[in-house]
């Protein structure tokens, strides 16, 4: 069977300077929760490039659980993101 990645895509869509340290913890958090996961690609150096998004790749048979990763680590920072 052929692996299919996704690419996942988290944009924010009202960022400005005052949030960046929020963004940026919030995806070091995320990269902390998917980097050992074999399912997942996830890169530092993007993470921390990211301003109005950040992305990773994620197998398609990982998916629905990456994405609530995602929003556990979106509650723990508060942070308010559309689907």
């Amino acid at each position: 069977m052929k692996e299919v990645l996704i690419r996942v895509r988290i944009r924010y869509p009202n960022f400005s300077e005052s949030l960046s340290m929020q963004s940026w913890q919030f995806g070091e958090q995320l990269w902390v929760a998917l980097r050992n996961n074999n399912r997942v690609r996830i890169d530092l150096d993007e993470i921390d490039r990211g301003r109005e998004e950040i992305s990773f790749l994620v197998r398609d048979t990982y998916l629905s659980k990456a994405l609530k990763v995602v929003e556990r680590v979106k509650q723990e920072h508060r942070m308010e993101m559309k689907r």
